[in-house]
C-alpha cells in the first residue's frame, strides 16, 4: 500500500493522515459473496471501500433483511457506531461484487476522529449518507406495497451497477426484501405484464 495510492482514493484527507493509514492500515481483497462482517461478530476495524460494491443486512429469525449498500470511497455507519460501542456487531456485511477495502482499526479511527477534521467530516458525511438510505428504506415499507418496494430495488440495482440487465436470483431478492421467492416470482410476472422489468433467463432486464 502506497501513500499516493490512498492520496488517490481519498484526495481530501491530509498527506500526514494517508502516511499514518498506510502504517497502520490493511488492505483486504474480498471476492463476491464472501463475508466482511458476520452479524454477532466483534467488530475490530472500519472499513472503508475502495473498489466493489459491499451489501450490509441484518437478519432475524431466519429473515434477511437488507439495510443499505456501501460503494467505493464509503465506509460503513453500522461499523462506526462500535467505536463506542464494543458488543457484538447487529448486522452482516459481505461483498456483492468482487471488492477491495481498507481496514482501519478502531484504536486509530478514535484518534484520527479528532486528530484529524477532514478524516471526521468524511466519516460523518458517510454517516448521513447512509442514514438517508435507511430512512429511505424505512418509508418503502411503511408508505409502498411489495410492488412498488421491488421496482425500486430493481432501479436502483441497476443504477448502482450501471446495466439495465441485472444478474440476480429471485431468491437473493426475496432475502434482501424481507419476503419468500414465491411472492417475488409472482411479483416479476406482474412486472413484465406492465412492461416493466422482463426475466431474461437467469437474469432481469429493466425496460
Amino acid at each position: 500500500m502506497k501513500t499516493q495510492f490512498l492520496a488517490q482514493c481519498f484526495p481530501l484527507l491530509e498527506r500526514s493522515l494517508l502516511e499514518e493509514m498506510e502504517a497502520s492500515a490493511s488492505i483486504k481483497s474480498f471476492a463476491a459473496g464472501e463475508y466482511i462482517v458476520r452479524q454477532g461478530q466483534y467488530i475490530r476495524f472500519l472499513p472503508m471501500v475502495l473498489s466493489g460494491n459491499v451489501k450490509v443486512f441484518n437478519q432475524e429469525d431466519a429473515i434477511q433483511f437488507l439495510l443499505y449498500y456501501i460503494a467505493s470511497g464509503e465506509t460503513c455507519i453500522f461499523s462506526f457506531a462500535h467505536i463506542l460501542n464494543e458488543g457484538p456487531s447487529e448486522f452482516s456485511a459481505i461483498a456483492e461484487l468482487d471488492s477491495e477495502l481498507l481496514l482501519l482499526p478502531m484504536d486509530k479511527v478514535r484518534l484520527w476522529l479528532t486528530k484529524y477534521p477532514s478524516f471526521c467530516n468524511m466519516v460523518l458525511k458517510d454517516y448521513q449518507k447512509h442514514y438517508e438510505d435507511l430512512l429511505h428504506t424505512t418509508k418503502q415499507i411503511v408508505c409502498h406495497n411489495l410492488e412498488s418496494r421491488l421496482l425500486n430495488y430493481l432501479q436502483n440495482k441497476s443504477e448502482r451497477e450501471q446495466s439495465d440487465v441485472l444478474k440476480i436470483s429471485h431468491q437473493d431478492i426475496a432475502d434482501d426484501l424481507g419476503t419468500s421467492r414465491e411472492v417475488i416470482s409472482r411479483l416479476m410476472r406482474k412486472l413484465a405484464a406492465d412492461g416493466k422489468a422482463i426475466q431474461e433467463g437467469r437474469k432481469i432486464k429493466i425496460l
